[in-house]
């Protein structure tokens, strides 16, 4: 019975088991959906707290949502289970406190929170306020008032209500002008709050002007962004609809990012140092509940679900090597495709993943022919071989900031981001397609790398397929199914497409 449960039949037969097993597990018994609800997903925003601990008792007091996140679902991990938690309510906003003896070294801690889209409290509501807010004086005395009044009275006469008159500080601090009150009242507040000066300065110009101000911070939800600070946010009391309203201090648009505290302190550790907060947010394709289920399942039928959401993104990327690995097999068993390499187009169509098709294209294409004509005068000097590689490597970053610094300097955002590219799978490929070139001819050369190009770019449609990224994140037993087919085709001895095109002459002469 052993002999055949691992002979190549019984082997892939046991994977296409396995896999199919772990699939319908987590679809019946976890109630994971076999497609995405493209309609009603789910973001899971996550602070990431890190500390230095220095061997005595800490309390971490993180600010949390309250109003309007009442009901999401809500959780938190720690990466020790030495520590207590616990969650209150403070002048009415919501706080953790986390507690431990002696924790030493770096810790970090993780909050969650799970929130469907489309819901209420996805869109925060602007609290009605109970009776008319006092006003708090910004304690300004002696050159700081005088430069906060002046700056106030610039905006009141450009002003005609309470809406307009935050317009205009939001310019003021956006526009940052040159004049003396400005620079020397940012001098001051750049020193004294360095990290939420531009919000503190628009609180107290507010409260020049008699208009009720406090801080406030914010999350972005954008995946893109990965891993970022919270956004300071002021929030201001509008006197004709008697509400809460929340802007940015700049004027920057509020797209995008949902207040997740009016707390006006977002961290504090006692007993530790260097510490701070990150939040980072991800739409979750499966149901809040599946989600919800997911994370906490058992690590047998656990997906990168599980894994802090910081820590995810990397392993989102990874999950998809696969479908691109099957993508260019089946190009070179079945189509018979000449590529430079297995790996090389997999990669590549990693890098396709970050930047618009078009502008890679044409990045890729620039870099391997000043790559190549650099290579042909490398060919003259006899160089071994790792310092010839070396110097491809050299060159190609070299060329990546020149790329990057010629579109920022022509307003093109796409050449910032060309550092997506693998560059030590360019220089090989450089490498490798100089040497085809000397042995075998350019026709050689350029054919392999117009089927490198051609395997990249299905592998990046493989890739980008929705669905496909569904299953890999949350039926990772899938992988079993593709190794399967893999094997399979590892085993297929017949005639490729491109040989029934070669050898069609002759067929005919047998007929």
């Amino acid at each position: 019975m052993f002999k055949r449960l691992f002979s190549f039949p019984g082997l892939v037969g046991l994977l296409v088991v396995v896999g199919a097993a772990g699939i319908i597990y987590k679809n019946r018994v976890l109630q994971v959906p076999l497609l995405p609800d493209h309609e009603r997903g789910v973001w899971l925003v996550e602070a990431r707290v890190s500390y230095t601990a220095q061997g005595k008792p800490v309390k971490v007091r993180l600010a949390m949502p309250g109003v309007g996140w009442d009901n999401a679902q809500q959780g938190h991990q720690v990466s020790l289970e030495n520590y207590g938690f616990k969650r209150e309510i403070e002048n009415g906003q919501a706080v953790g406190m986390w507690s431990a003896r002696e924790p030493k070294g770096r810790e970090l801690i993780y909050y969650r929170v799970l929130v469907e889209e489309g819901s209420e409290r996805f869109i925060f509501p602007h609290p009605r306020a109970e009776g008319v807010p006092e006003v708090v004086p910004s304690g300004a005395k002696g050159s700081r008032e005088v430069a906060l009044s002046a700056l106030s009275e610039v905006a009141r006469q450009k002003s005609a209500d309470d809406e307009t008159y935050v317009q205009q500080v939001q310019q003021i601090i956006a526009e940052k002008p040159t004049d003396g009150q400005f620079s020397f009242l940012q001098r001051y507040y750049e020193k004294n709050f360095p990290v939420k000066w531009e919000q503190k300065l628009a609180i107290d110009l507010l409260g020049q002007g008699g208009i009720a101000a406090r801080a406030c911070f914010g999350v972005r939800l954008i995946e893109e962004r990965g891993s970022h600070k919270p956004v300071n946010l002021i929030e201001y009391y509008d006197r004709n609809e008697k509400v809460w309203r929340v802007v940015m201090p700049g004027g920057d648009s509020m797209e995008n990012i949902v207040v997740w505290t009016r707390s006006e302190t977002m961290l504090e550790v006692y007993g530790g140092k260097d510490s701070e907060v990150n939040f980072t947010a991800i739409k979750e394709r499966a149901p809040a509940g599946a989600a919800d289920r997911m994370a906490n399942a058992p690590w047998w039928v656990a997906t990168i679900s599980a894994l802090p959401v910081s820590e995810r993104a990397p392993f989102r990327y990874a999950a998809l090597i696969p479908l691109g690995v099957l993508a260019v097999v089946l190009l070179r068993n079945l189509v018979g495709l000449v590529t430079l390499g297995t790996f090389m187009p997999v990669l590549l169509g990693l890098a396709f993943l970050e930047l618009p098709m078009a502008a890679a294209f044409i990045m890729l294409l620039s870099m391997l022919f000043g790559g190549l004509m650099f290579r042909a005068v490398l060919s003259k000097f006899n160089l071994l071989v790792v310092p010839r590689v070396a110097a491809c490597v050299v060159i190609v970053t070299i060329f990546m900031m020149g790329v990057s610094l010629l579109s920022y300097k022509l307003g093109a955002v796409d050449g910032l981001r060309v550092t997506v590219f693998p560059m030590i799978v360019l220089a090989w490929t450089i490498e490798r397609m100089s040497l085809i070139w000397d042995e075998e001819g350019a026709v050689s050369a350029i054919m392999q790398i117009a089927g490198s190009l051609v395997a990249a770019v299905a592998s990046y449609l493989m890739m980008k397929i929705q669905l496909a990224q569904y299953w890999v994140e949350f039926f990772p037993e899938i992988l079993l199914i593709l190794l399967a087919i893999i094997l399979l085709l590892g085993r297929y001895t017949g005639y490729r497409l491109s040989e029934l095109f070669r050898f069609r002459n002759a067929a005919e002469m047998e007929l």
